[in-house]
C-alpha cells in the first residue's frame, strides 16, 4: 500500500501536464487499489492439524472439511461481507511442533485458533493460551480447563467411558480388553474406561486383561495372546491412525474375532478401506450421532444442520466421516461467534459468547455451553461399522438382559 501510495503522488504531479492520461491512469490505479483491498479484507483463521505423522489421514480430512466450509460460508456473503480463509499449519503429529506452530500463531495476535487433533497435541498447547486466543481442540480426549480458552466440544470421557460400558452391559459383555498406548490418550482410556466399569451399574463387568504398547510398534501379537488367555469378550483399542491400523493386523493375524471398541478417530472412509480385511467383523464407536451420506436422518432438533452439512460435502464429491463432522461443527461454532461479535473481536468477546451459546443445532447434537465446562456437545450413541456396505450404523439400545 505505500508502494501504490507513491505511485498516486507521482502521477498527480504529472497531471498538470498531461491531465487526460493522469485521469485514466488514475483510474486504472483505483482499480487496482480496490482490488488490493478486497484481498486484504479476507479475514483469516488458523488452524494447527496433523498433516504428517502418524495421524496424518485425519488431519488432512479436517483441513478438506475446512475448505467446504470455507466456500460455504464465502458462498453465502463470508461473515460481515468479507470472505473467511483458513490459514493450517502442520504440527506433524508432535506435541512439540505443535507448540512451534503455537507460538508462530501467537504473534499474530489473533483472537482464536482450531486445533490440533489429539489430546497430547492439544494439552500441550493449551498452556501458552491461558490468556487467550481462544482454543478449540478437536480431540474428544482433551481436559479443557473449566472457565478458561480452551474448548473441546465433545463430550467428556467419562461420559463416553460411560455409555460405552452401559452398552457393554446390556449386550452381555462382562469380560472386557483394553488395548492402549503408552501415550497421552492412552493414560486418559486407562483411566476413564477402568473408572467406567467400576461403576455400581456395571458390577457384573471385569476388566480381565489390560494391555499397554508404544504407539511405534509393529505387532502387538504379545498382548493379543494374554487377552485371548483372559478370555475377553469385547476389546477396547483406544488408538487411532497408523498404530490403530497396526492393531487391526495384529488382531487378524492372531486368529481373535473379538469385537472392538475404538475412537471415533478411525471412523474414516480411506483408513477403513485401506485396513481392509484386518477390519474386524463387529467395530464399534461411541460418539454423537454423526450422519452418513446416503442414509436416512431422523427427525429432530438438528436435522436441519445435517442436511446442510451433507449438501456441503456433496456439492464438493466428498463422502464426509467423523473428522469432517467434527471439524464443521467446530468450524460453525466460530463463525457463528465471529459473525455475533465481530471481526475486531478480542478473545474475552469470543469466549464470552460461547459461553452462553445454547440450542444451537450442530450435525453432532445441539450446543450448549452455560454449564460452563467448556464443552457444548453432550449427545452419545455407539455406531457400529457395516463392512458390506462400507458404512456406519447409529445403533439403538440393545434388548437388556
Amino acid at each position: 500500500m505505500i508502494e501504490n501510495a507513491g505511485l498516486h503522488a507521482r502521477f498527480l504531479a504529472r497531471a498538470a501536464l498531461v491531465p487526460w492520461i493522469a485521469g485514466i491512469v488514475l483510474l486504472c490505479l483505483s482499480a487496482r487499489l480496490i482490488s488490493v483491498a478486497s484481498a486484504a479484507d479476507t479475514y483469516d483463521i488458523y488452524a494447527i492439524l496433523p498433516l504428517t505423522g502418524s495421524n496424518a489421514f485425519n488431519g488432512r480430512e479436517e483441513r478438506d472439511g475446512l475448505a467446504v466450509l470455507q466456500a460455504t460460508v464465502n458462498r453465502g456473503g463470508g461473515i460481515k461481507g468479507r470472505s473467511i480463509n483458513f490459514i493450517v499449519l502442520d504440527s506433524q503429529t508432535s506435541p512439540q511442533v505443535a507448540v512451534e506452530m503455537t507460538n508462530q500463531v501467537l504473534a499474530k495476535h489473533v483472537p482464536l485458533l482450531i486445533g490440533d487433533t489429539s489430546t497430547g497435541t492439544c494439552a500441550a498447547m493449551a498452556p501458552l493460551l491461558t490468556n487467550g486466543p481462544v482454543q478449540f481442540c478437536l480431540s474428544p480426549g482433551f481436559r479443557p480447563q473449566p472457565g478458561g480458552y480452551s474448548y473441546a466440544l465433545a463430550p467428556t470421557p467419562e461420559a463416553e467411558a460411560a455409555a460405552v460400558m452401559r452398552y457393554f452391559r446390556l449386550r452381555g459383555w462382562d469380560r472386557v480388553a483394553l488395548l492402549l498406548g503408552t501415550d497421552a490418550t492412552g493414560q486418559l482410556i486407562a483411566g476413564t474406561y477402568t473408572a467406567a466399569a467400576a461403576l455400581p451399574e456395571n458390577h457384573a463387568i471385569s476388566v480381565v486383561a489390560f494391555e499397554r504398547f508404544n504407539p511405534s510398534d509393529i505387532s502387538v501379537a504379545a498382548q493379543l495372546a494374554r487377552i485371548q488367555a483372559a478370555k475377553a469378550q469385547v476389546l477396547v483399542a483406544f488408538v487411532t491412525g497408523t498404530p490403530f491400523d497396526m492393531v487391526l493386523r495384529s488382531l487378524r493375524d492372531s486368529g481373535m474375532s473379538l469385537p472392538v471398541l475404538t475412537s471415533q478417530g478411525n471412523l474414516n472412509y480411506a483408513a477403513l478401506a485401506s485396513a481392509g480385511d484386518a477390519v474386524p467383523e463387529t467395530l464399534l464407536f461411541c460418539n454423537g450421532p454423526i450422519p452418513a451420506e446416503g442414509e436416512p436422518l431422523p427427525n429432530g432438533p438438528h436435522k436441519a444442520a445435517q442436511l446442510s452439512y451433507l449438501a456441503a460435502f456433496r456439492a464438493q464429491g466428498i463422502k464426509p466421516d467423523y473428522g469432517d463432522a467434527a471439524v464443521w461443527d467446530t468450524g460453525i461454532v466460530v463463525t457463528a461467534a465471529l459473525r455475533a461479535v465481530g471481526l475486531d473481536a478480542t478473545p474475552d468477546q469470543i469466549r464470552t459468547y460461547v459461553n452462553g451459546l445454547h440450542d444451537y443445532p450442530g450435525v453432532e447434537g445441539m450446543f450448549d455451553f452455560r454449564d460452563g465446562k467448556n464443552r457444548g456437545l453432550s449427545e452419545l450413541r455407539v455406531m457400529a461399522w457395516d463392512r458390506a456396505r462400507s458404512t456406519w450404523d447409529i445403533l439403538p439400545d440393545p434388548p437388556t438382559h
